[in-house]
Formats: C-alpha cells, sequence, structure tokens
C-alpha cells in the first residue's frame, strides 16, 4: 500500500553555498512549464497503478510478499521539498497538490507538509498555502546568527526567520518545524547554544538537525580546499550534539530519530516512511520512488524533466530492484536512525527474513561493543552507538 508522496521542487533563489542538493537558480522561465509536468506525472502515476491494481484482480503475477501491488487508500502523508518550494507562487503549489488529491486522494488527517525558506514567504503567502491545503510548515532556517547566515550563503536574516515563523502561526499553520546547521566554520559551543535557546523559544512543533557536511563540488568545497575555512573539530561537533540533546530535551522535545526532535504527537509522518522503508510516491526531477520493491530516480535537471515528460519519454534515469536480503539490510540501515530501533517482528513480516538470525554475530559484536541492545520486541542502538552509527551502519550493508 502506497500512502505517501514527495514532490521534488528543484529552484531556489540562490545556490547556499554548503549545498550539493539537487536544485538551481536563475530557472524562473521553466516555472509554470515545470508545474505542468509535475501534474502530468502525477496523472500517469495514478494510471499505472491502476493497472497494477486492476492486474492483480484478474489473477496477474501478485506482488512479492509485503510488497504493494498498487494504491491502495488515500495517502496519509505528501511532502513538497526541495530546493525551495516556495520559489514557485502559492496558486502553483496549489495546483500540483489539487492534482494529488484529484488523483491519489489525501486522507482527511494527512500530513501535507511544505518546506519554505523566511525570503520566500509572507503573510499572503503563507495564508494561501494554508488555504490551499497544506498543513505542515518546515521552515530552512539553519541559524539564528546573521554573521553565519552570511557565511553560508543564506539570504536571509534571523529577524526574517522569527517573522515568517510568526507570520505562519498567524495564518494558521499548527505544525510548524525548523531545520538548523551546527559545525559551521568557526562556530563555537556558545554560538550554537545560543541558536538552540532561540529555537526552543519558539516552541514550534518539530526541530530538525544537520551537522555540517562539506560536499564535493559545492563553495565550501572549494573555500577548504583553499585553505579560506576550516572543518570544527570532532570533538567539538560531538559536544554541540550531545548539547542540542539535552538542551532540546529539557525543552520537551522528544528525541526520536538520531537528527529530529518533536514535541508529542509531531514526529514527522513523512519521513518516518522512509526510516521504516515504507513505499512512496516520487514527483518531480531528481525524486526517487519506492514502488513495488523498485526504486526509481528521475532525471535530475529541471529541464531535462520538463522535455522527458512533454516527449512521452522514460523520466526514469536510474532504477534498483530491492530483493529480500538487500531491503533487509537496507531497513535495518535507516530503522536504527530512529531510538525506537527497528520492530523485528514487522520486519520479519514484511520481508520474509528474521534479521536476528541473518545478523546474528554483527548482533553479538555490537551488543558486546555497547553500542546497540536488544529489547524483546527491538534491536536499538545506544546513545554511544547514536554518535557511532556510521559504524554500526557499516555491519547492516
Amino acid at each position: 500500500m502506497i500512502r505517501a508522496a514527495y514532490v521534488h521542487i528543484p529552484f531556489c533563489v540562490s545556490k547556499c553555498w554548503y549545498c550539493d542538493f539537487n536544485s538551481y537558480a536563475g530557472l524562473e522561465p521553466v516555472y509554470d512549464d515545470y508545474v505542468h509536468a509535475v501534474i502530468t506525472e502525477i496523472q500517469h502515476a495514478h494510471d499505472l497503478a491502476a493497472t497494477r491494481t486492476h492486474e492483480h484482480a484478474l489473477g496477474g503475477t501478485p506482488a512479492p510478499p509485503g510488497e504493494p501491488s498498487g494504491a491502495s487508500g488515500p495517502l496519509t502523508s505528501v511532502y513538497f521539498g526541495g530546493g525551495t518550494p516556495t520559489t514557485l507562487r502559492a496558486g502553483q503549489l496549489a495546483n500540483i497538490l489539487d492534482a494529488i488529491r484529484r488523483t491519489l486522494g489525501v486522507a482527511v488527517d494527512g500530513e501535507v507538509t511544505v518546506e519554505a525558506n523566511p525570503g520566500t514567504v509572507d503573510a499572503h503567502k503563507l495564508s494561501a498555502l494554508r488555504k490551499a491545503g497544506f498543513n505542515r510548515l518546515s521552515i530552512g532556517v539553519q541559524s539564528f546568527d546573521d554573521e553565519f547566515l552570511r557565511s553560508i550563503g543564506r539570504a536571509h536574516t534571523s529577524a526574517q526567520a522569527i517573522d515568517a515563523y510568526s507570520a505562519a502561526r498567524k495564518a494558521g499553520f499548527a505544525n510548524i518545524g525548523i531545520d538548523l546547521i551546527f559545525a559551521l566554520p568557526g562556530q563555537t559551543l556558545d554560538h550554537w547554544r545560543a541558536t538552540l535557546d532561540t529555537a526552543a523559544g519558539l516552541l514550534s512543533e518539530h526541530i530538525s538537525l544537520y551537522e555540517l557536511s562539506i560536499e564535493e563540488g559545492t563553495r565550501f568545497a572549494e573555500l577548504c580546499e583553499n585553505g579560506r575555512i576550516e572543518r570544527v573539530d570532532e570533538d567539538v561537533r560531538v559536544d554541540m550534539y550531545e548539547l542540542a540533546i539535552e538542551k532540546l530535551t529539557a525543552a520537551g522535545y522528544e528525541h526520536y530519530e538520531v537528527s529530529n526532535f518533536a514535541r508529542p504527537g509531531y514526529r514527522s509522518r513523512h519521513n518516518t516512511v522512509y526510516w521504516l522503508n515504507q513505499p512512496h510516491y516520487g514527483f518531480g526531477a531528481g525524486a526517487t520512488s519506492y514502488i513495488d520493491g523498485t526504486r526509481a530516480r528521475r532525471v535530475a535537471h529541471a529541464r531535462d524533466y520538463i522535455a522527458a515528460i512533454e516527449s512521452g519519454s522514460d523520466v526514469i534515469e536510474s532504477s534498483e530492484t530491492l530483493y529480500p536480503r538487500a531491503r533487509l539490510g537496507e531497513t535495518m540501515v535507516l530503522g536504527l536512525r530512529m531510538l525506537d530501533g527497528v520492530d523485528l517482528t514487522r520486519v520479519r513480516d514484511e520481508i520474509g527474513l528474521d534479521p536476528l538470525a541473518e545478523y546474528a554475530s554483527q548482533i553479538v559484536d555490537l551488543t558486546a561493543r555497547g553500542l546497540i541492545e536488544l529489547t524483546d520486541t527491538h534491536l536499538r542502538v545506544t546513545h554511544q552507538g547514536l554518535l557511532l552509527l556510521n559504524d554500526v551502519a557499516r555491519e547492516f550493508v
């Protein structure tokens, strides 16, 4: 059963210096064509799902155990990510959401998220988005320190971020998340503490924290190579992460995933689909879908995506079918990101393999090292395992 859909909007006002996401600035002339292409793809996906369901009803080859056999029931989560979705007009985003609602259906209590950067929204746009059916807003704040915002190429100020948050509340958004980045060049523990204090004081429903990673091809990679910036010391990075856990949990947030904190009842429903390795639609340039055991990625550039849709050619750039053993490994790696851990019964039922048998030696070793623990129902990381999550994950690849 496919209950989630992701829509990628690959446009930005400008490219941030740390960003290696599939996003592009200066493509305003193709916005309308892109919206039309995404709507066309949504309709095509609906037609394919209807065909699969019909084939199964006629006695065609059944889906593998634990895999969806076509769409069934309305979506419980829709997520517009980017890029910066709010570079588009509210009406353009509403048209895409309407297409999803008409063709795939959205549950009455569905979580419908749109990402936004503070400089791309105002009271009018936020009100229009809320009226269109978006009920969760994820704001890319990154820092509440103007010096650091400038140093990473962000196009907004701390005051604009707070104004955007306030305007979203007034527009009726009762579920708001904010994103923050730590371990920025030159950032100290005191700088990070101040940002955490401001974030906690806003009382948003969700906070996501990301440790800066300097990726090849970014402006930051160039600056680092030229010696103009330096990475924050590893011990300081760990201290920053632990400080965030301490302050946010003390402020009433549940630390439910390695990088994510939520007030009770406000975990990200959409991201949980990914961490549980469950099927989902993906629409738009560079978006990845996971349907009937196959993960498929669309062509990355917006112009190429539009051309493929308009010509009726294959929009899929690459795909991979995951068979049970590969699915199990991926499910373990993703599931161990959640502090609840991996539900062993669910995994056995969905995939048909027993994690305790398939990874017996790894589990014994990681348990002896104090990195994971086994309960009656779950396998989960310890606090030390959380700090060494990459080491834990490698054992299940």
